[in-house]
């Protein structure tokens, strides 16, 4: 356990894995977001000290989890399911050769032999498992019951609700208003998120990092040189359409302010292709160096521009030394 734990410590930081620095033995109370953390690594800490065998059939087990729990599935989604149940089954026997599990009779492991038939017939596996209604016991009773005065609650909590989808219907109808035209690229982008039953809501600290930095130095510690024109183009996107101008005008007017609050970091819950009630939050840091901090932190995020995609994945290659 004691090897683990330095294993677990010499992971280099990754946006949206958490690290443990004291390794994981000394955890006594693991809360399920910590035991989705510790399930992304610890596959990867054991590889060379247990036979690839059991390496292969834990990574196709995993592998068949994760696809299951998709939203949609096509012929081919199914197919890759098949190959990574096909690897499961023909390598989990290295867990009963070496004395860890004496059979896998287990109804858990025989009921996975059914996904693939059952999921043509009875659709995606998505509101078969217990952590949606956990998800809206939380939005539709805690949360009612916490606006409350605790004494006449229920009528309360009726009326909480019910504000709220007013709220959201304020929310629509004030953007529509606002982007005007239905073929602004504002509203299809509104439309989309509507479409899909996702708001992406970003969390800031309540005072920033660096406070009147200028404008200059944003650019020089950064390594931002295009700051300043995209920053132009940002808010001029934000003026109404009365307003609108060309963007060699945009780009030719000065700013009317030198100084700018800075924050380091933002987290937001990004839109999950998964199931997942417990959705985890993530953190994008762009930390510059400092006197105190002699290393840089810059995340590199991937941004959705338009609702058309071909695939979920980004395909290429790079080697890595």
């Amino acid at each position: 356990m004691d090897e683990l734990d330095k294993r677990i410590q010499c992971l280099p930081p990754a946006s949206g894995m958490c690290n443990f620095r004291n390794g994981i033995s000394g955890l006594s109370q693991v809360s399920s977001t910590e035991q989705k953390h510790i399930s992304r690594i610890l596959l990867c800490c054991l590889v060379g000290k247990i036979d690839p065998q059991g390496i292969i059939a834990c990574w196709s087990i995993l592998h068949f989890i994760h696809l299951a729990q998709y939203l949609s599935h096509d012929k081919e989604m199914l197919s890759y399911m098949q190959q990574e149940l096909e690897t499961w089954n023909k390598n989990c026997n290295f867990f009963i050769q070496n004395g860890v599990q004496d059979d896998f009779n287990i109804p858990k492991f025989y009921s996975l032999q059914h996904y693939i038939d059952s999921i043509p017939w009875l659709e995606a596996t998505d509101n078969y498992k217990i952590e949606m209604f956990k998800c809206l016991h939380i939005d539709f009773a805690k949360e009612g019951w916490q606006a409350s005065n605790k004494c006449d609650h229920f009528p309360q909590m009726v009326k909480w609700l019910a504000r709220q989808e007013k709220i959201a219907c304020l929310q629509l109808w004030t953007m529509m208003l606002y982007t005007r035209s239905p073929g602004s690229i504002l509203w299809r982008k509104w439309m989309f998120l509507l479409s899909s039953g996702y708001l992406a809501t970003i969390s800031l600290a309540k005072t920033p990092a660096e406070l009147s930095k200028s404008l200059a130095q944003i650019i020089v510690f950064h390594a931002t040189p295009g700051f300043l024109v995209q920053l132009k183009l940002f808010l001029a996107a934000l003026l109404p359409p009365t307003q609108w101008v060309s963007k060699s005008t945009t780009l030719e007017g000065s700013l009317p302010f030198t100084l700018l609050d800075v924050w380091h970091q933002y987290k937001f819950t990004p839109f999950s292709l998964l199931d997942d009630s417990d959705a985890i939050q993530k953190t994008v840091k762009a930390i510059p160096m400092s006197r105190m901090l002699a290393t840089t932190c810059f995340d590199t995020v991937l941004v959705l521009d338009t609702d058309e995609a071909e695939s979920t994945a980004v395909e290429g290659m790079s080697f890595c030394s």
